[in-house]
């Protein structure tokens, strides 16, 4: 029998055959494609291992874990594990299963079991539900995965590395198998999603070099970015720059000078939106022996504070944060869980360079400053459901990763992380989804480029599906990411230093690739 014909595995079985227990071989499988032809597969040998999942496109179960599952296929259908969708009711014809694998950006075969056969065959009861067979077509994993992938993917890890499968079945929950309910409105994905890409100005006469953006969204929904930019990194004339989007509207207004200071010019800034409604920038001011070349000055800066209540049209008076010499902000502010703002910093303390959070004090005026990541550069941090706090660091030739069990107080000692990272600013934010998401140079090498967004659905325990942003010469670097009120992504990056570049992008595009055939 050709490889062509057989591509997936379930078996003839008599209806009433008794249900597979761990370690039972399947056997040749009879099912019925979309288009209502009759295929047959036994060649297991022919892949590392095959998923079968139970599966309804009327399922309100199946729908909550499809991006679990998915993205368990797309992990690992390039070491040969083929992930395959059975649909036992007979209701769902061809047309409405094509219908929702093409709008959830389905890549694994699915097929019909109008007369629950393969269903009986199984032994299964519910959907989602997944058998996970060997090269010999025998089951060495069976259960339910839902909205994250415990269970079967620790199983699928052992059957790479062919050790025993010490994974213990999780227990089903799902739809009844028989019970589906009625046919579902799935939005298109492929029809929705939205993804804009633009620079927020084509140039600033005498300005040549634009670095370091933030940004923020107003009160008012718009959405502000600031930058530095001047001759040269450090130069005398560097300054900040403020530019807005209105809220509504697709062009940035003309980008406005609001800090400068030729003795004392400023460098790396952040700017937020405070419990209360206050926009704030804060930024290192270049202190010591003044900046005469490229990149220096960094080690002598000290934390700078302005806001505006008023979206940031009009600004307080500069104001020195006490106790903060050789402080500098990166990444953008977050909220706790226990209502707390925090705003990750890095620099010296106590003779140690650190990461550490700044947490703003009920007063919204004051700043306490806690906790120490000894070695943290440049932390961008996010709270996870458990309510640990996740701490990624700028490093080389990894992302560095720290966490604090107890709300910023203690930190666990920076270690590297699978992520690559050439020795530059990275950017992370928790989406309202629970997704999370790190903008990031995907490269051990020195270079910046490429640049990329990936992503993580548990958290920032593991790393799934990573986009491309630029990957052409030049350097695409610095990061600001956030989220807007209306759901979407905003993300400000250096581009190749002559500019500041806007991406925007909804969740439809962060699970799209393309539309199946």
């Amino acid at each position: 029998m050709s490889r062509a014909v057989l591509i997936f595995a379930c078996g003839f079985l008599m209806f009433n055959a008794a249900a597979l227990n761990i370690g039972d071989a399947v056997g040749p499988v009879s099912f019925e494609t979309l288009d209502g032809y009759a295929r047959t597969m036994d060649n297991y040998a022919d892949r590392r291992g095959t998923v079968v999942v139970f599966l309804s496109a009327r399922c309100d179960a199946t729908l909550a874990a499809y991006d679990v599952f998915n993205g368990l296929h797309e992990k690992y259908r390039q070491d040969e594990i083929l992930f395959v969708g059975v649909v036992s009711n007979p209701a769902e014809n061809g047309e409405e299963l094509r219908t929702f694998a093409q709008n959830k950006g389905c890549r694994f075969p699915i097929y019909r079991d109008p007369s629950r056969r393969v269903a009986k065959q199984f032994g299964a009861t519910v959907t989602p539900e997944f058998f996970l067979l060997d090269e010999a077509g025998k089951l060495v994993y069976h259960g339910a995965v839902g909205t994250n992938a415990e269970g079967l993917q620790p199983a699928i890890v052992s059957l790479l590395a062919k050790e025993k499968i010490k994974t213990a079945s999780s227990p089903l929950q799902g739809t009844p198998i028989d019970k589906p309910g009625a046919k579902k409105d799935i939005p298109d994905p492929f029809g929705t999603m939205q993804f804009s890409s633009e620079l927020i100005f084509t140039k600033i006469p005498g300005v040549a070099v634009h670095h370091c953006s933030t940004i923020t969204e107003a009160p008012n929904g718009d959405i502000l970015c600031l930058w530095y930019a001047g001759t040269y990194e450090s130069a005398d004339d560097q300054a900040l720059y403020l530019a807005r989007l209105p809220k509504g509207q697709r062009i940035w207004t003309t980008p406005e000078r609001i800090v400068w200071n030729p003795e004392e010019p400023p460098g790396n800034a952040v700017i937020f939106t405070a419990p209360d409604k206050r926009v704030w920038i804060m930024w290192g001011r270049m202190e010591g022996s003044r900046p005469t070349r490229r990149g220096s000055g960094w080690s002598s800066c000290r934390l700078m504070v302005r806001t505006s209540k008023d979206d940031g049209k009009t600004w307080t008076k500069d104001e020195e944060m006490p106790d903060s010499f050789a402080w500098l902000p990166r990444n953008a502010a977050f909220t706790m869980k226990d209502g707390r703002f925090a705003l990750p910093i890095s620099g010296h303390v106590d003779s140690v360079y650190a990461g550490f959070l700044l947490v703003l004090e009920p007063d919204n005026t004051n700043w306490k400053r806690i906790g120490l990541m000894p070695g943290g550069e440049q932390p961008t941090v996010i709270q996870r459901d458990n309510g640990e706090l996740l701490s990624l660091m700028r490093g080389h030739p990894k992302v560095k990763e720290s966490i604090s069990s107890d709300g910023g107080v203690t930190w666990t000692t920076p270690r590297d992380t699978e992520l690559n990272c050439p020795d530059s600013g990275i950017a992370a934010t928790k989406l309202k989804s629970g997704r999370v998401l790190l903008a990031y140079n995907n490269t051990p090498e020195w270079d910046r480029t490429p640049f990329n967004i990936i992503q993580s659905t548990d958290d920032g325990k593991t790393w799934g599906d990573t986009k491309v942003i630029e990957q052409d010469w030049g350097e695409f670097s610095y990061p600001c990411i956030i989220q807007s009120s209306d759901g979407m992504v905003h993300l400000t990056y250096t581009y190749r230093r002559f500019g500041i570049k806007h991406v925007t992008f909804d969740e439809n595009w962060l699970v799209t690739k393309e539309r199946p055939n």
